[in-house]
C-alpha cells in the first residue's frame, strides 16, 4: 500500500514538474517571437545607442532633426537582420530639445504595424468634390467653408491650410492676436503710416510680432514645450508684394523659410470653392472659404509703401493701411513625419499627435 502511494505521488509530482515546464518554454517561446518585429522603441533605443557613439551627427540647432535608416542600425549591430522587418525602409529620428535628445520610431513596412502619419492619413482623405483635402495642380491644400482640417496641439486649436513642398504640415492657428502690420515712420507719406517692407533691415511690426511667437508670451511659453516644438518645422513663405487689380501677384519672387507666418493671399483665394472667386472678383472668395476670417495677410502692396492686403469678413480681400491695428492668426508647420494619434479632424474630434 505505501509503494502504491509512493508511486502515485511521484507521478503527480513528476506531472507538475513536466507542466511547469512546458509552461516555461511557451512564455519562453512567446517573450522570444514578441520580440522578432521591429518597433517603434526598438529603432528609437537603436538610434540612441548610434547617436550616443556618433555625437557629431546630432542635429546642432535646437528643434532641428536628423535621420538614421535601420539599414544603418543593422549595419552598426544594434539591430538584429534576423529581426522580422529588417529589410524595410523603417528609419529613426533624433530632435534636439535645448540640449536634450528626444527619439522617435517609425516602422514602414506596409502592414497594419506601420507608424501612421499625420500626413499620410491626410492623403488618404483626398477629395474633388465639397469641403476636403484637394490636389491643386499639385498642391495639396485644404478648400470649402467645413472641411475636417481640425488640429489639437499645444493645448490650442488649428486648421490645416495644406502640405508645403516638403509635406510639412501647414496651419492656422484659431484664436486672434492683434497687431500692427507696421507703424513706423513712413518717408514718402511723411508721417507714421507704416513701412510695407516685410524684411526691411528695420523687421515690419508683424515679423517682430511673429519672430517672438514662441518666446515672448508667457501663456505661449508654456503651451510650446520643447517636446512640442520639436513635432513642428521651418517652412517656406512667400512675402513678395502684390496688384490684386492688375493680375500681379507674383508673390513668390521673394521668399523667407521661418517657423512661424501667416497666411498669403494665395493662401485665401485657393481655399475658396466659389466658381466666380478670381482676381477680378475677390469679394467672392470669400464664399465657401474656411480662411474668411478677418486678418492681417504676410502680403503688401506693390504699388505704395504703406498698405498690405488684409481679409474682412464681408468684403474678402481688402487693403488696410500698415499702421492700423488689426487681426493676426499665427501660421506653423508640424513636420511630414509627426505621427497620428486619433481624431477625424472635426471641431469637437479634432485630429491629435503623438
Amino acid at each position: 500500500m505505501k509503494e502504491l502511494l509512493e508511486n502515485k505521488m511521484f507521478r503527480v509530482m513528476a506531472g507538475v514538474t513536466i507542466l511547469v515546464i512546458l509552461v516555461i518554454i511557451i512564455v519562453v517561446v512567446l517573450l522570444s517571437s514578441g520580440n522578432k518585429s521591429i518597433t517603434e522603441a526598438t529603432l528609437a533605443s537603436a538610434a540612441k545607442a548610434y547617436y550616443e557613439k556618433n555625437t557629431a551627427l546630432l542635429p546642432k540647432e535646437n528643434y532641428d532633426s536628423a535621420t538614421v535608416s535601420l539599414s544603418t542600425l543593422i549595419a552598426s549591430g544594434l539591430i538584429s537582420n534576423d529581426k522580422e522587418g529588417a529589410s524595410c525602409p523603417s528609419y529613426a529620428t533624433v530632435t534636439n530639445m535645448n540640449g536634450v535628445y528626444e527619439y522617435t520610431g517609425f516602422v514602414r513596412c506596409n502592414t497594419n504595424t506601420n507608424t501612421v502619419s499625420l500626413m499620410s492619413k491626410l492623403t488618404a482623405s483626398m477629395t474633388n468634390t465639397g469641403s476636403g483635402f484637394y490636389n491643386v495642380d499639385g498642391k495639396f491644400i485644404f478648400r470649402g467653408e467645413n472641411p475636417n482640417n481640425y488640429v489639437k496641439f499645444a493645448d490650442t486649436l488649428w486648421r490645416i491650410i495644406g502640405l508645403d513642398e516638403n509635406n510639412n504640415i501647414k496651419m492656422i492657428y484659431q484664436g486672434i492676436y492683434y497687431n500692427e502690420w507696421d507703424d513706423r515712420y513712413n518717408n514718402e507719406e511723411e508721417r507714421d503710416k507704416g513701412i510695407n517692407d516685410y524684411m526691411s533691415s528695420e523687421k515690419s511690426r508683424l515679423k517682430e510680432f511673429l519672430d517672438g511667437f514662441f518666446s515672448t508670451n508667457d501663456r505661449n511659453i508654456e503651451r510650446f514645450t520643447a517636446t512640442r516644438l520639436s513635432r513642428t518645422t521651418k517652412f517656406t513663405t512667400c512675402i513678395g508684394k502684390a496688384d490684386i487689380e492688375s493680375g500681379n501677384i507674383n508673390i513668390c519672387d521673394e521668399t523667407i523659410t521661418e517657423r512661424v507666418s501667416t497666411i498669403t493671399i494665395e493662401d485665401y483665394l485657393n481655399a475658396s470653392l466659389d466658381e466666380s472667386c478670381s482676381l477680378e472678383n475677390t469679394i467672392n472668395c470669400r464664399n465657401y472659404n474656411f480662411l474668411n476670417t478677418s486678418s492681417w495677410t504676410i502680403t503688401a502692396y506693390s504699388n505704395n509703401s504703406y498698405q498690405a492686403y488684409a481679409i474682412d469678413d464681408d468684403e474678402g480681400l481688402i487693403l488696410k493701411d500698415a499702421y492700423i491695428r488689426s487681426a493676426i492668426r499665427p501660421v506653423i508647420a508640424l513636420k511630414n513625419d509627426v505621427i497620428y494619434a486619433s481624431g477625424s479632424g472635426t471641431e469637437t474630434d479634432p485630429y491629435m499627435i503623438g
